[in-house]
């Protein structure tokens, strides 16, 4: 369902919102739910971009870092 809609847009409201700040933490744990993000082209897109922003970034590591960000290969 979140592939069909970013096909159909950048971010899941359009733009960026509180509903892509809600919901990138969930797809963060791709591996542990062993899903395979390259299935989902608009949904790794998004991941990936989301990703790349500093508050995402900083805000991942807190309370503290114990991993990078995992990225899809």
């Amino acid at each position: 369902m979140l592939d069909e809609r970013l096909e159909q847009t950048e971010y899941l409201s359009g733009e960026y919102s509180i509903a892509d700040i809600a919901t990138w933490p969930w797809i963060s744990r791709f591996e542990w739910q062993q899903m395979n993000l390259g299935n989902y082209p608009n949904l790794l897109r998004w991941y990936c971009e989301i990703a790349q922003r500093p508050a995402v970034q900083k805000g991942y590591h807190i309370p503290s870092k114990i991993q990078e960000i995992p990225m899809p290969s």
